[in-house]
């Protein structure tokens, strides 16, 4: 059903004139989420449809059909991001310390006398580093968690951690400088 000038636009309204709406928005989703049960993007799709259903304008010249296809899509989306159903794809791989592995190659093959240079460098850098500071980029590197999963362990925001990596980072770079 599409809204028009003469039809209610309060968002109740709107949501409940156009729940078939939510459905489609389900089954679009399910063909990109696959593994998430139906019962639960049909449930996102309802709250991205409400949400958008908030936020519309009648008098911008787009339906509510259009105006919620997007919007209410990307708002399912958000939410399963909010709730730890999906999470964001890193454009580049993470980086790795992977001098801090315990194999320790052999200095005889290419390249494994810089390794374990690259290696003992890491690990005296490391230990001038306060024991919280070494255990982020621990979990960071090592653990492969999110800045999301470090904030929860230290009871930090999100921002935070992602201030205290970056001066982390920017902190090791000095060392490393004084240290060569």
């Amino acid at each position: 059903m599409i809204a028009t000038a003469t039809q209610p636009t309060d968002p109740v309204s709107l949501t409940e004139a156009n729940l078939p709406l939510a459905g489609r928005i389900a089954g679009r989703l399910h063909r990109w989420y696959h593994w998430v049960p139906a019962e639960d993007l049909k449930s996102y799709a309802y709250l991205g449809l409400a949400l958008a259903a908030r936020s519309y304008q009648s008098d911008r010249g787009v339906t509510f059909v259009q105006f919620a296809w997007r919007k209410a899509m990307y708002l399912a989306i958000d939410e399963m991001r909010k709730d730890g159903v999906l999470c964001r794809r890193r454009a580049t791989p993470r980086p790795t310390f992977s001098s801090l592995t315990p194999e320790t190659p052999e200095p005889a093959t290419l390249g494994g006398q810089e390794a374990v240079e690259r290696r003992d460098l890491c690990r005296t850098l490391l230990k001038k580093l306060h024991c919280g500071d070494r255990r982020l980029l621990m979990m960071y590197y090592t653990d492969q968690l999110t800045y999301k999963e470090i904030a929860k362990v230290f009871d930090i925001s999100e921002s935070a951690v992602c201030l205290r990596h970056k001066a982390l980072l920017k902190k090791l770079r000095k060392l490393a400088k004084v240290s060569a």
